[in-house]
């Protein structure tokens, strides 16, 4: 667990969180139908950006240093292939996810809220702490590794496939013209594009979970019980209500644009972040 990479971590986390926050409240008030459309006072775009960087820079870190330590651990079991990819991923999925639900719920509970009715993050954290108990931030706990974790797998393995290609793709034009220039360091638009379709299929994999989640998770907002009161009665009624709503081929898709234009953007900052200061080696 070297210092360069924790700082990268951080770096990245806290880069991606910041620049594509206003995208990550429109995913979340589009998949709880709070909102359909993409005007919002400008101060609501920002709101749950403090939980959001507060949590997702240990929850980043531990989650990006525990793949690329398990991946090293599990090399010589495993090889350096699908198979390490998927279990060091699972592994990092793990680890993080003590410290990714409550960002979630703190968060969404704070991008709900109105303007009139917004107050700091430090008072939902009392307020939800008051009325639900420490359970109340792991709301969707289970439901969340349900997701993530086929994400992670998804993102880790197509993103260190595509690693190999364009290190291979380096190594052949190198080849082709002659070059002495060293072929295992991508350039920051290699890894971009790695990380973009790594997250582009992820998303999409994982995307009906992910407002099922999400729905969960805030069930008990008053913003949401308002519009569907029996959303707290469990996933399975979460579910329901949703197939009701939009049918099922749109639930499977619900919200996937803004998901997309959040993730996608933010997952490339964060990933070249980390990659051009401390490359894995």
């Amino acid at each position: 667990m070297d210092l360069a990479t924790i700082a990268a971590a951080v770096a990245g986390a806290v880069g991606s969180r910041v620049a594509f926050h206003p995208l990550d409240t429109i995913r979340t008030l589009q998949q709880t139908s709070v909102v359909t459309g993409y005007r919002l006072p400008f101060a609501q775009y920002w709101r749950g950006l403090p939980a959001a960087v507060g949590l997702t820079t240990p929850a980043f870190t531990i989650y990006l240093v525990s793949y690329r330590e398990a991946k090293k651990d599990l090399e010589p079991y495993l090889g350096a292939d699908t198979a390490n990819y998927v279990v060091s991923g699972a592994i990092a999925e793990f680890t993080s996810s003590i410290l990714w639900t409550p960002m979630e719920v703190v968060k969404g509970n704070m991008q709900l809220k109105s303007e009139s009715k917004a107050g700091g993050t430090w008072a939902m954290i009392k307020h939800m702490y008051q009325t639900q108990g420490i359970k109340g931030f792991y709301r969707g706990y289970w439901v969340g590794l349900a997701v993530f974790t086929p994400h992670s797998i998804v993102w880790w393995y197509t993103y260190e496939k595509m690693k190999q290609y364009m290190k291979g793709a380096n190594a052949f034009n190198a080849l082709v013209s002659d070059s002495t220039a060293t072929t295992q360091e991508l350039t920051a638009s290699q890894y971009a594009i790695a990380s973009a379709v790594s997250g582009a299929a992820a998303c999409t994999a994982s995307n009906f979970l992910d407002v099922l989640k999400t729905r969960q998770q805030l069930a008990i907002a008053d913003e949401v019980s308002r519009l569907r009161p029996d959303d707290r009665m469990g996933l399975w009624k979460v579910a329901k209500n949703l197939i009701r709503e939009v049918g099922i081929v749109r639930a499977m898709f619900k919200g996937l644009h803004v998901r997309l234009m959040y993730s996608l953007p933010s997952g490339i900052l964060s990933m070249v972040i980390v990659e051009k200061l401390k490359p894995e080696t």
